[in-house]
């Protein structure tokens, strides 16, 4: 008796496999079917980059006079909290 019962199970189980198969190369056979058309790409992906002018970027290097003529060991301190109360301000 529980041979028949294991027995009947593992013929479900094959028969089940088998039909996972046939579902699996079933949408295969017809590649154009399954191919997802692409999304068209909204305008604001299209449109091209703004063109950046690097020459005309500020740098660390064009601040740096300005800083040694404005930051003296007298006023360093007051000038770190200046720079502190800024950034928490954001």
């Amino acid at each position: 008796m529980i041979r028949k019962a294991l027995l009947s199970l593992a013929i479900l189980a094959l028969v089940a496999c088998e039909k996972k198969d046939e579902a699996a190369t079933a949408p295969s056979a017809d590649p154009a079917a399954t191919t997802a058309a692409p999304e068209p790409t909204p305008a604001a992906a299209v449109a091209a980059a703004p063109q950046i002018d690097l020459e005309t970027l500020p740098t660390e290097e064009d601040f740096e006079e300005e800083a040694e003529k404005e930051i003296t060991p007298v006023n360093l301190e007051k000038k770190l909290d200046d720079l502190e109360k800024e950034i928490s301000a954001e």
